[in-house]
């Protein structure tokens, strides 16, 4: 019965959806160049390089060195396994939902134990840096050093973890986790299946950003609430074309900056859609990964605050 009165609760909001992009087909329009045009100029060339690299070193197996050159500091830090380190590694270089990716896919090839990769995803998978220094820092918050936003955003992410009780795996038992070592792939092989990946996960990345780009447009448009709210509420669903309306708002620089930085902190609905298609055919839990960005996003917050308020 509930799964018949949830089908219909689903059925009556699409209907609505619906009726919203026949009657308003401009806004729609407008929403969904705007997400095309971020996700093309912003999204596009700064993750899809990271994704293709990212999978031919999976399928080449090579991720084992990397883990290895990171794991002294890794496993001290954060109490992770060498194989852990691969994908803790890569969500710092790279952006939603690439760090959530990567872990989900070393957990499918049983190189993580489930353990290992929940707890990986409260703080691998952020913003990208060239997103938080560029776009965020300078484009929205006209800082003259943006590296202070990404620096906020990755150490609420770490202090989260550390808050949350931190566990070490580096001693957990291996027995049953495969190794880095499997079957030797021809190099154009892994090339060709790792471009291939990298395209399907790039458009669907895109795909949620123009409908919800739609969905904020629509909302922004016959929601009747003040700038701050509507702007705060689009944020909330996309942070790229958040990022670019709040900037705009009249209030006191330090407080927007905070703003700006516990959403980016939280990445937004259409970010965790991102994750949760990544995630999708484990049995990796959606619920307490949104648990870590709530508070990753309240500790961003809070420690922009004090930062652009005082220094």
């Amino acid at each position: 019965m509930g799964y018949f009165m949830n089908r219909r609760k689903l059925a009556v909001f699409l209907g609505i959806i619906i009726l919203l992009f026949v009657i308003f087909p401009d806004m729609v329009a407008g929403g969904a160049k705007l997400g095309l045009t971020l996700w093309f100029h912003t999204v596009l060339p700064a993750l899809l390089p990271f994704m293709v690299l990212s999978n031919f070193m999976i399928k080449q197996n090579v991720t084992g060195a990397v883990s290895r050159v990171a794991y002294p500091v890794f496993a001290r830090v954060f109490g992770l396994s060498k194989a852990g380190c691969y994908p803790a590694v890569i969500g710092l270089l790279s952006g939603y939902p690439v760090g959530a990716k990567t872990t989900a896919q070393l957990y499918r090839e049983k190189m993580l134990s489930k353990s290992e990769a929940q707890y990986l995803l409260t703080f691998c998978n952020n913003a990208s840096p060239m997103f938080l220094l560029e776009y965020i820092g300078v484009n929205c918050m006209g800082l003259q050093y943006p590296a202070a936003v990404l620096f906020i955003v990755y150490f609420s992410a770490w202090l989260g973890t550390f808050l949350s009780g931190r566990r070490r795996f580096y001693q957990e038992n291996s027995e049953g986790l495969r190794s880095f070592c499997c079957e030797e792939q021809s190099i154009i092989v892994s090339l060709d299946e790792s471009i291939l990946d990298a395209f399907v996960t790039i458009t669907k990345i895109g795909g949620y950003i123009i409908l919800f780009s739609i969905l904020a447009q629509v909302l922004s448009e016959l929601l009747p609430f003040s700038d701050i709210i509507k702007y705060i509420g689009i944020g909330i669903l996309e942070i790229t074309t958040g990022g670019a309306v709040i900037s705009k708002l009249a209030m006191e620089e330090w407080l927007r900056n905070a703003l700006l930085a516990g959403l980016c902190a939280f990445g937004g609905l259409s970010s965790a859609a991102q994750t949760a298609s990544v995630l999708a055919g484990t049995d990796l839990k959606m619920a307490d990964y949104m648990g870590a960005k709530l508070r990753q996003a309240v500790i961003a917050a809070l420690s922009a605050a004090v930062w652009f308020r005082f220094f």
